[in-house]
């Protein structure tokens, strides 16, 4: 009876039992849900985090590869420092917004690199900093990457050439003393029969003129018979030259970009500084001015009159000046520690005053580069310290002096004048050019030419050092281009 009572309370327990153990298995497993969808939230959460780190690690190496090919490019193409830098400038900016590089859709995501540039400083380089930031499904990590952008100095033979020591004249095709007088070593590169005539007036004062071993002087020198006493020393000791280097390095000149003007700017009721950007100075109305550059500068025109001063102040770093026309009736004053460049694109003419560094400074610091067509006139007895580059036009000086590096790519390059002197090296590559000296002209230093025509009584080609400091192309030696890392070079990427 009690055990018959007992199993039939016993009844149900079970179904008890098992839901008990159904509870705790419906508990374990929404724990174990839970812990396995916050796993997969955790895991899709940090996956995205670590894909927004390789985005952004992508994007910079992108950009810089960009930069990289873009800047080499610049290099190639710009033949001045200031130029250079103006053309870096705008690729850096122009990389600002979204990379271009295209990471396709993940899970369902579009991954993005969001590209900024920020320049840092500026001097003898550029120190600039790349930031990328990647995002994927709103998850973001930003890295930077540090890039120094350096001007090397061109020489690519041509800017500077490597001549023989106290060379007055080096002659590609013809030398023609008809008269006046050299001093100084001569060197001519062709073997053609009479490629030197010398005239009744000419003379070669101490000189010694070298020549190919592949002719003799009989061949090379024509002379009248009665000026045997005044024939030059001759040696065929002879360093060849590659002219065709030096009309490289002319084509090679570009106008920079450069778009800033100067603001609208009047002096009492005149306008000194008007709405497009010219610049124009009287010497009634403002016969000293003082132009400061904080940047390069476009100016459409700018011009002096009357004997109005410009002063224009560097500052601490090298500055470019783009002119369409470049009139100057007075001096020019250039100050500060940056070399000036000034590219006059379509018109120049300088009818009094002059060019020069203030306070007897390093005037060699200026460079005056003439892009236009037009026949290239000065005269009027002025004086220019700078170094000038005319890229295609013929030039006519007329009782000016030049003290610095001249080279001219026109084919017809005249000096004349009364007892003007000029401490310059001539550099005249055009295969087709000549340079003439006529008159009184004087130049003290060295003329390199394709051809030279030398007369006029008192006309004097001699021989003297010229300092060539802040000239574009180099130095006095030929070096070998520089490496990519030598003009662009990065440092390493660093998460922000």
């Amino acid at each position: 009876m009690g055990i018959k009572q007992l199993r039939e309370e016993e009844k149900g327990s079970g179904l008890v039992l098992t839901l008990m153990v159904l509870l705790v298995l419906s508990v374990l497993g929404v724990a174990i849900g839970t812990l396995t969808i916050g796993s997969y939230r955790l895991s899709d959460a940090t996956r995205d985090d670590t894909s927004a780190y390789y985005v952004a690690e992508a994007g910079a190496v992108a950009a810089y590869e960009e930069i990289q090919k873009e800047v080499l490019n610049a290099y190639d193409k710009n033949a001045t420092k200031g130029a250079f830098y103006s053309n870096v400038s705008t690729i850096l900016t122009s990389k600002n917004g979204k990379s271009k590089v295209d990471f396709g859709t993940q899970f369902g995501n579009k991954p993005t690199a969001t590209i900024k540039t920020e320049k840092l400083s500026g001097t003898d380089s550029q120190t600039s900093t790349i930031y990328s930031t990647g995002e994927v499904d709103g998850k973001q990590r930003s890295v930077s990457k540090e890039l120094t952008v350096k001007w090397v100095d061109k020489n690519t033979g041509g800017g500077m050439p490597k001549i023989p020591a106290k060379t007055a004249l080096y002659v590609n095709e013809e030398i023609k003393l008809l008269g006046g007088t050299l001093e100084g070593n001569g060197y001519i590169q062709s073997i053609k029969n009479n490629s030197v005539q010398i005239g009744t007036y000419g003379s070669f004062r101490e000189s010694t003129l070298h020549y190919s071993n592949q002719t003799t002087p009989d061949k090379l020198i024509n002379y009248p018979d009665y000026m045997k006493d005044k024939l030059p020393n001759l040696s065929t000791q002879i360093e060849n030259i590659n002219f065709q280097e030096y009309g490289t390095v002319i084509e090679q000149i570009r106008a920079p970009k450069i778009t800033e003007k100067l603001p609208f700017k009047k002096i009492g009721t005149h306008t000194v500084q008007d709405e497009n950007g010219n610049l124009n100075l009287t010497f009634n109305q403002e016969s000293q001015y003082k132009l400061t550059l904080d940047s390069d500068i476009y100016i459409p025109k700018l011009e002096t009159f009357g004997g109005a001063k410009l002063s224009i102040d560097t500052g601490e770093t090298d500055k470019t000046i783009l002119v369409n026309n470049l009139n100057i009736g007075g001096d020019v004053l250039v100050e500060g520690k940056g070399m000036l460049t000034i590219v006059i694109k379509d018109s120049f003419a300088i009818n009094s005053g002059g060019i020069s560094f203030r306070e007897n400074q390093n005037f060699k610091k200026i460079l005056l580069v003439y892009l236009g067509e037009k026949d290239l006139q000065l005269a009027n007895d002025i004086k220019i310290n700078a170094h000038i580059l005319v890229k295609k036009a013929n030039v006519n000086v007329n009782s000016i002096s030049i003290n610095g590096v001249f080279l001219a790519g026109g084919e017809n390059i005249n000096f004349s004048g009364q007892n003007t002197i000029s401490n310059m090296m001539l550099i005249a590559p055009n295969r087709k050019g000549t340079v003439s000296l006529t008159g009184s002209y004087h130049i003290e230093g060295t003329v390199i030419a394709n051809k030279f025509m030398m007369s006029g009584g008192s006309t004097t080609l001699k021989y003297k050092s010229v300092v060539t400091t802040g000239f574009p192309f180099g130095s006095s030696g030929t070096t070998s281009d520089p490496k990519p890392e030598d003009i662009i070079n990065s440092g390493t990427i660093i998460e922000d």
